[in-house]
């Protein structure tokens, strides 16, 4: 399972969040989905403010792709750790792998 929170760059965390299909995003097809096929599920990963907005425009896409996403999971919750990590400056995005 991947824990996914919202760092300051003092280490604070302001939010987070677990879900288990987060860490299918690393099989998503590389072309289509650059940034998201880097949060690997066995390993931490961390997004600065501008790969976060590539980010929520990826997640945006994945939901809506039967393909990847044959299940058609809602990651509503996601788009809002991202929100909060774009809200301010020096807040970063982490996906933290088992």
């Amino acid at each position: 399972m991947i824990s996914v929170q919202v760092r300051t760059d003092s280490g604070e965390i302001l939010g987070r969040a677990q879900w288990r299909s987060v860490g299918r995003f690393f099989q998503a097809d590389a072309r289509t989905y650059p940034v998201l096929v880097h949060i690997l599920p066995w390993t931490d990963t961390a997004f600065n403010k501008s790969q976060v907005g590539v980010l929520l425009e990826e997640i945006g896409r994945y939901e809506g792709d039967a393909q990847e996403n044959p299940e058609g999971e809602s990651f509503a919750w996601l788009r809002e750790l991202c929100e909060q990590a774009l809200a301010a400056p020096h807040r970063m995005l982490w996906f933290v792998g088992d």
